[in-house]
């Protein structure tokens, strides 16, 4: 790819605001003046930030990308891990919920100081630090990780669609093919429509489980006392919920995509202004994720409440059947049913980007849009479609089993981000200090202690089983294929944490190259619908630095 080839000249505003900015001639690549009053919302696409000096100014140029990363925090595989642990543990592990959250929020800094001040994403550095063979087996894991988030997703478009039509399961599961693709449409126009319809949905479906909170009446001791010190009454039956809940709440694709998405926003390559860019971007992700806590924390409310007590097998209670539960708020189920094509849709979006960006960092490959969505799409579909169309009473444990699963791959993605932002060697003056690196490694260190009692002990939900049954040659088989999974697990946690960094970050000041088609995420897809038109697609490609501009998901990866 060629860099690139942008002239650069500082251009001073009015006084009152001290701000200064970069813009590029649009046809002759010389220096020339802005004249757009509203420069923070028409800027061009390589418009570089710099310090206005106006706070909240400042901090509304970095909304975007926190907000976009926490759609995944209200997905549908969220939702069953707080059904399953109000139904079953009642408020006793809303501290899980809290930590989980507070974890999360550390980890978009994290990605937030990757990003801007090493200007890559997780898995170029991986891609970079890795040995052939080892490049190709993160990638494998990535991209596995990313298809099974996608499960969850597909499986709420398939209730959603039930609720609404009363259609099979399965059926829905294989029109989310057809939405995705519509939803991908709707993108290629401004992903600021896209965005706007989903939080619509996803809000209206939040104030109703708030409303419904509101009726049940909530234990408000007892949910204090689950939110602060919970912990004092959590069992070994408790292990598979907690890990569910980890999984959902941090979910390892969105370190990749974070590290991606955080980029969109291009800084002035100087000290002051990078260090402010990663200060507001690092307190641009604390809001949503508040948000999504509080929305967490009802659907756990609501299920301790109705759920707990009442239902003959609560912890088979899910997605599918969770709204049957709602006391009073009328049409409930076709409010959750919009909760669920809402937040799966989105969700699913996002996890097409983050295998873009996953392909990209690893593999240097870049797949259009629409095609990445379709190999996602048919990927996740082709198991959710056998157990909703064969066991569709299993649907609930599924969802159960990827959130899980989730957890115990969050390692394969935060052991790398903590090694490499917390490395003198590779961060250089950027590092953390001394106390914060020894936190973040010990809680690194932590995750990878969950994950692993989790797989093998009773009540975590994998391979504890084995160990309450008689020994038997099937049993047998599990133990070893149990004792060669906990091997790997620890060789290759062992292995990333210990390996010597053999790459640096580059130098601050200096600006990675971009190539301007790495930003064409939505372009590819308009290309695709107005194919054989010459004129439409010369102006949809006309209006791609708009579009670039408008859309927190197109992010440039490292140009190679």
């Amino acid at each position: 790819m060629g860099e690139l080839n942008t002239s650069l000249v500082r251009q001073e505003n009015d006084d009152s605001t001290n701000e200064e900015r970069y813009v590029e001639s649009p046809d002759t690549g010389t220096p020339t003046e802005n004249h757009n009053d509203d420069t923070e919302n028409n800027a061009p696409s390589f418009y570089r930030w710099s310090p206005s000096g106006i706070w909240y100014r400042d901090l509304l140029h970095f909304v975007g990308p926190g907000w976009f990363v926490c759609i995944a925090y209200v997905d549908p595989g969220n939702y069953q891990a707080d059904i399953q642990a109000g139904a079953t543990s009642r408020y006793n592990l809303l501290w899980t919920l809290w930590w989980s959250s507070l974890l999360s929020i550390y980890v978009q800094v994290l990605c937030v100081r990757l990003a801007v001040y090493g200007q890559v994403t997780l898995a170029e550095v991986q891609s970079a630090d890795s040995s052939k063979a080892m490049r190709y087996l993160n990638w494998a894991i990535a991209e596995f990780t990313a298809v099974i988030t996608d499960l969850p997703e597909v499986i709420g478009i398939g209730i959603a669609f039930n609720v609404f039509f009363g259609w099979p399961y399965y059926v829905g599961v294989i029109l989310s093919l057809l939405t995705t693709m519509s939803f991908l449409a709707v993108a290629s126009y401004g992903i600021r429509i896209l965005e706007v319809i989903i939080v619509v949905f996803v809000g209206i479906m939040s104030i109703a489980l708030w409303t419904e909170m509101s009726f049940v009446g909530v234990e408000t001791g007892e949910l204090w006392r689950g939110w602060i010190y919970g912990f004092v009454d959590v069992t070994s039956d408790d292990i598979f919920s907690i890990t569910g809940i980890l999984g959902a709440i941090v979910m390892p694709h969105n370190l990749y995509l974070h590290t991606a998405a955080c980029q969109t926003r291009r800084v002035v390559r100087e000290e002051i202004p990078v260090k402010e860019a990663v200060r507001w971007s690092s307190l641009e992700p604390v809001l949503p994720v508040l948000v999504s806590f509080f929305v967490n924390m009802a659907v756990i409310a609501i299920a301790a409440e109705t759920v707990n007590g009442t239902a003959d097998e609560p912890e088979k209670v899910g997605l599918t059947d969770f709204c049957y539960y709602f006391q009073k708020l009328k049409g409930g189920c076709v409010l959750w049913g919009i909760a669920l094509l809402a937040a799966g849709q989105s969700s699913a979006i996002t996890t097409t980007y983050t295998g873009q960006y996953i392909m990209d960092g690893f593999l240097h490959m870049r797949l259009p849009t629409w095609a990445r969505a379709v190999l996602t799409r048919l990927v996740a579909i082709a198991p959710c479609v056998i157990v909703s169309a064969a066991f569709p009473t299993k649907l609930n444990h599924m969802v159960n089993i990827v959130n899980a699963a989730l957890s115990f791959l969050l390692p394969f993605a935060f052991t790398p981000l903590v090694k490499y932002t917390t490395s003198v060697e590779y961060m250089g003056r950027y590092a953390p200090p001394l106390w914060e690196r020894y936190l973040l490694r010990g809680a690194a260190v932590f995750v990878y202690l969950l994950n692993a009692v989790s797989l093998s002990i009773t009540g975590g939900g994998f391979f504890g089983f084995i160990f309450k049954e008689p020994m038997s040659v099937k049993n047998g088989f599990y133990a070893f294929l149990m004792a060669v999974i906990q091997a790997f697990y620890f060789w290759w946690n062992l292995y990333t944490m210990m390996k010597p960094i053999s790459t640096k970050m580059m130098p601050l000041e200096e600006e990675r190259p971009y190539d301007e088609a790495e930003f064409a995420i939505t372009s590819d897809f308009g290309d695709l619908i107005c194919d054989g038109n010459a004129n439409g697609c010369c102006a949809r490609r006309s209006q791609m630095s708009r579009i670039e501009r408008d859309s927190d998901l197109a992010v440039s990866l490292i140009d190679e």
